[in-house]
């Protein structure tokens, strides 16, 4: 892409501050070496449930495998193996290096965080802040590799200081918020509170300082609290919690520089490994010095983030609501126009594709097998640098394919660009790009709102227009003559009641037209019934094509159907226009047989005594005299 190498960088949660912090510093660092950053992501992690793969992941079907130079892949923060593994395998096919952040897979370079050292330095350093009598561990969820390898460590360190591990020393928080509570309140109520507790993570470290202080057990003064991971919020919290954090400028510059070892090479030349030691950083919930963090414009950001969120919200629920309530395809992008408008702050440049099948109202999309991508199938449907609103141009030609012009246009700012996918109800509608032009992590999080309101919307269109058009379907099936697609009996009733009850036709001329088939036994006698079927079709399909517009047209029952014509109109023009469409199908069918159709009218004006029966009949009779004309 203009001579400059392409890294693509799969990972989630690009608002999340490390993920951001790590993306800036790591594009910062290729940019310096012609090198540009393309980031696949989705908007949640997959909590390593392997039956849990949404949707969202197809973004990771659409790197472009023979364009990119280095495959990097964040596993922990994907949290699916099996996830991982298929981007592997695609690498390997094309034989690209991959480099795994976090994880283990075969054939990857590895970039590895030294979680053990990292925690150990925790633990010894909770036990150097104090004399420790009754230690405690909340560990992550039973059996996973991460939470087990910390139990050990806790379980090595605290054998230094002469404790004998048992089980009353460990509680389970499940790596989140609600199962810590419930594990610490636990803990209160047996009695056996401990002077120091130390988390597997942050979050569980901040929700068990909350449970101790509101239960009057203060922190540090009766009990010491640490933490995991090295998040944002631990630097916000009252005391602020000690913690070890996977430093992102370190992980970074390792991933640059692993970068710049393993491109050119192949998927099995670029094995190596490089562990990376988290930092220790001591805080007031152990007693120690009070830290405020690296970012002192954190808490001003996370304030930014907060309140701009609460407006983005009501907007995007409008958007969503014009969207799915869009009379037609070009109204609902229309309503997609006006929201990326909006945030051209947010972005320099927004390009989306949608499944061209998903506005197929035949077809419910929803309930079809999804496959895998069909670039045909895929449309343009906005482009910030190009006016149209539908485009109809297909995938390969517009947004997925890394070596068009396009895409090289978008790069030249020198950010990286960032893909996510579009979808709804678990189905993959389409795929977005956004070309951003700062590193605000305000502006990461609103890719993820931009794509889920799209998702919504479009999602939500298109099974509002499906059920519309399967009400239609039924009320023609109600009110329809399948045969014909005449107005049946109940139809005609009810259509011709809101004709009575518009008081502005009264007054005007109403013309009934009778048409019976004429020799309808004959044709199912010498031809059959799917023959006298084509007939009456052929007879209702005259009648319909010469009444104006606004008639009432029926199948009365067998070959017997009328028209009710209100307004100034020429009958016999009608008339002639009905018999003129029978003679010239008669003389192009090539059937053994003629359709013709006796015809009678009568006109009448139209006001409250208009009784439709007396004017039938009348106009019954006067059919039947011409019937007879034809028989002689």
């Amino acid at each position: 892409m203009n001579g400059k190498k392409i890294v693509v960088l799969c990972t989630s949660r690009i608002y999340d501050p490390q993920v951001h912090d790590y993306i800036e510093k790591l594009n910062d660092s290729l940019k310096k070496d012609d090198h540009t950053l393309m980031i696949f992501t989705i908007n949640s992690d997959l909590y390593w449930d392997e039956g849990n793969v949404t949707a969202e992941t197809s973004v990771f079907d659409i790197i472009p495998y023979q364009s990119a130079d280095v495959i990097v892949i964040m596993d922990e923060k994907i949290k699916c193996h099996s996830v991982s593994q298929k981007i592997i395998d695609k690498a390997k096919k094309y034989d690209k290096p991959v480099i795994i952040v976090d994880g283990e897979y075969e054939g990857t370079a590895r970039l590895k965080f030294d979680y053990a050292a990292g925690f150990e330095k925790v633990v010894n350093h909770v036990f150097e802040m104090r004399q420790i009598r009754r230690p405690h561990i909340m560990a992550g969820i039973p059996d996973n590799p991460f939470s087990d390898e910390r139990i050990e460590i806790f379980k090595k360190v605290i054998g230094r200081h002469g404790f004998t591990f048992d089980d009353s020393m460990l509680s389970y928080g499940q790596f989140w918020a609600k199962p810590a509570i419930e594990a610490t309140q636990k803990l209160i109520d047996g009695g056996n509170i401990p002077d120091a507790i130390i988390c597997a993570n942050d979050i569980m470290a901040i929700n068990v300082c909350d449970v101790l202080k509101k239960n009057g057990i203060g922190v540090p003064h009766d009990c010491l609290v640490a933490g995991f991971d090295g998040y944002d919020e631990v630097f916000l919290t009252e005391p602020r919690i000690t913690t070890a954090s996977c430093t992102t400028p370190e992980l970074a510059d390792a991933t640059a520089g692993m970068i710049r070892r393993v491109e050119g090479k192949g998927f099995n030349d670029a094995v190596e490994s490089v562990n990376v030691v988290p930092v220790l950083i001591p805080n007031e919930s152990t007693s120690a010095p009070s830290f405020s963090g690296y970012d002192h414009s954190m808490l001003g950001r996370f304030n930014n983030k907060f309140y701009r969120h609460q407006d983005e919200v009501h907007i995007m629920h409008e958007v969503t609501t014009r969207m799915q309530m869009s009379k037609d395809p070009s109204e609902m992008v229309a309503q997609l126009k006006k929201l990326i408008i909006n945030d051209q702050d947010m972005v320099e440049d927004v390009s989306f594709v949608l499944n061209r099948r998903l506005m197929d109202t035949d077809n419910y999309f929803f309930a079809e097998k999804e496959d895998k991508i069909d670039p045909t199938e895929y449309t343009l449907v906005y482009d910030a640098k190009i006016a149209q609103e539908l485009i109809e141009k297909e995938v390969d030609e517009t947004l997925l394919r890394a070596e068009n012009e396009r895409f090289k246009e978008k790069a030249k700012n020198g950010f990286p660009l960032i893909f996510n996918t579009i979808d709804y109800m678990n189905k993959t509608l389409g795929y977005i790009c956004f070309a951003c032009n700062n590193y605000d992590i305000t502006d990461y999080s609103r890719t993820a709102n931009v794509s889920n309101t799209i998702g919504m919307g479009v999602g939500g269109y298109a099974n509002m227009k499906y059920q519309a058009h399967l009400a239609e379907k039924i009320d023609a099936m109600y009110k329809r003559d399948p045969l014909t697609g005449l107005y049946n009996r109940v139809g005609f009733n009810n259509a011709f009641e809101l004709v009575k009850n518009d008081r502005e036709k009264y007054g005007q001329p109403v013309t009934v037209l009778m048409s019976d088939l004429d020799g309808l036994k004959y044709i199912n006698d010498n031809f059959g019934h799917a023959e006298g079927d084509n007939a009456i079709a052929t007879a209702a399909e005259a009648l319909r094509t010469a009444c104006p517009d606004d008639s009432l047209c029926v199948r009365f029952g067998g070959d017997e159907l009328f028209a009710v014509i209100v307004g100034e109109h020429d009958v016999e023009q009608i008339t002639a226009g009905i018999l003129d469409f029978l003679n010239t199908y008669n003389a192009s069918s090539g059937k053994e047989y003629t359709v013709m159709s006796s015809l009678g009218s009568n006109t009448t004006v139209f006001d409250e005594s208009f009784d439709i029966k007396d004017v039938l009949r009348l106009a019954d009779e006067q059919m039947y005299e011409l019937k007879k004309e034809h028989h002689k």
